[in-house]
C-alpha cells in the first residue's frame, strides 16, 4: 500500500499554568505510575458515555458528567477532566492519575497500549514551565513502555508561549509505534524517525500506513458525489479504511452521511441505520463496526442534531442493530451533547 499523507494539526491553546513569576527551576518529580484494575473486560464491545455513565457492552461504570475525553484500556477506562488524567477500573473504582496539563489521549486498536502527553514533571524553562513529554504504557500491567527523555529547553525559551503557538500533538499509538510531534517512535527500542514531507509538502509519518487504529486505518481520500477513492495527498479529504481494507468511510465533514464506499470500485453503499447520518466510532472485529446514528434537522433554529442512537453494524450487509436507546436533544439545547464515544468524537 502506498504511503498516505497526514497533516500535523496546530491548536490554539490557553496559556500554560505556571508561567511567569519564579525564575527557579522546579524539581524533577518521578514519572507517574499508570494504574490498572484487578480484572480485564471486553474492550471489543462498543463503548459510549451518556449522562455520566460509561457503557462498555453489558458493563456500566459511573464517571460523572465532567468527562472531556476517554479511551478504553484492558482493565478500565482512562479519561480526562480538564488538565487531569483519571482512571476508573472495570469494577467502577475511580482514582486521579496525574495533572498532566492537557487532554490528549490515545490507545492502540487492541487497547493494550495507552499514551498521553504529560507536563507534570521533567525539565523546566526559567519560568517554571515543564517541557512537554509523551508517555506510553501497557494497560494490562501499568508498565511504562516509553517516555520522552529529559532534555533541557533552550536558554531563554518561553515554553508557555511556544506551546500556545504550536503544540506537539499526540496523533495515535499502536503496540509498535507512537506518533507524536512530527516523529514516529518505535516502542521496542525507543528509536525515532522524523516525519518527511510528501510531494505537497505535508508531513508523512513513517509506519502510518501500516498502523491499525481503533477506528480503522487512517487514510486520505478523493472524490465527490457518490464516489470516493484512496488518495496520495491529505489535501483532498479524510477517511477511514476498514481493517480488511475493503471499505472506505468519509469522515471529513459533519453531519456525516450514513454511507460507505467500496475501496476497489469507489461506489457508494448506504448504511442501514436508524437515520441518514452516522459517525463511525470503532471496530469490534474485522466484520463489525459501531458508531452513532444521528437524526439531523437542518432547519431547526437551535440545534440541528435532534436524536442519537449507538448502533453496531455488519460490514458485509451494512445492517445495524441498536446498542443504546434513542437519546433526544431538548428543543432549547444549544450545545452538542448526549453521547460521547471513545477518543472524544463529540460533534455528538
Amino acid at each position: 500500500m502506498s504511503t498516505r499523507a497526514f497533516v500535523v494539526g496546530v491548536l490554539a491553546l490557553v496559556a500554560v499554568t505556571g508561567c511567569g513569576g519564579s525564575t527557579e527551576r522546579a524539581p524533577r518529580d518521578e514519572p507517574f505510575t499508570l494504574p490498572v484494575g484487578p480484572t480485564e473486560w471486553d474492550v471489543t464491545a462498543p463503548g459510549w458515555l451518556h449522562d455520566g455513565t460509561l457503557h462498555v457492552g453489558e458493563r456500566t461504570v459511573e464517571l460523572g458528567r465532567r468527562v472531556d475525553e476517554f479511551v478504553l484500556g484492558a482493565t478500565g477506562v482512562y479519561w480526562s477532566r480538564g488538565e487531569t488524567l483519571m482512571f476508573t477500573s472495570a469494577e467502577g473504582d475511580t482514582e486521579k492519575v496525574e495533572d498532566v496539563g492537557w487532554s490528549n489521549l490515545a490507545v492502540s486498536a487492541d487497547r493494550s497500549v495507552f499514551a498521553t502527553v504529560d507536563q507534570s514533571r521533567g525539565p523546566t524553562d526559567e519560568y517554571g514551565t515543564h517541557v512537554l513529554q509523551v508517555a506510553a504504557f501497557d494497560t494490562r500491567t501499568g508498565e511504562q513502555l516509553y517516555r520522552t527523555p529529559d532534555e533541557e529547553p533552550d536558554d531563554g525559551a518561553d515554553l508557555a508561549d511556544l506551546y500556545g503557538e504550536i503544540m506537539p500533538l499526540l496523533h495515535g499509538v499502536s503496540d509498535e509505534r507512537l506518533f507524536f510531534g512530527g516523529t514516529t517512535i518505535h516502542l521496542d527500542d525507543g528509536s525515532t524517525e522524523p516525519a518527511r514531507p510528501d510531494a505537497d509538502g505535508i508531513e508523512v509519518y513513517e509506519g502510518w500506513d501500516e498502523t491499525l487504529f481503533p477506528d480503522g486505518y487512517r487514510v486520505s481520500i478523493a472524490g465527490t458525489g457518490r464516489n470516493r477513492a484512496l488518495a496520495e495527498s491529505s489535501m483532498y479529504g479524510t477517511g477511514r479504511l476498514s481493517p480488511d481494507r475493503s471499505t472506505i468511510f468519509d469522515v471529513g465533514t459533519w453531519p456525516t452521511p450514513a454511507v460507505v464506499y467500496d475501496a476497489a470500485t469507489g461506489d457508494q453503499r448506504p448504511i442501514d441505520a436508524a437515520w441518514r447520518h452516522f459517525v463511525l466510532a470503532g471496530w469490534s472485529d474485522e466484520d463489525t463496526f459501531f458508531g452513532v446514528a444521528e437524526r439531523i434537522d437542518p432547519r431547526h433554529p437551535v440545534n440541528v442534531l435532534r436524536a442519537q442512537q449507538v448502533v453496531a453494524c455488519e460490514l458485509t450487509t451494512l445492517a445495524c442493530s441498536p446498542v443504546s436507546p434513542v437519546i433526544t436533544t431538548a428543543d432549547d439545547q444549544e450545545q452538542p451533547g448526549g453521547v460521547l464515544v471513545e477518543g472524544g468524537l463529540s460533534q455528538l
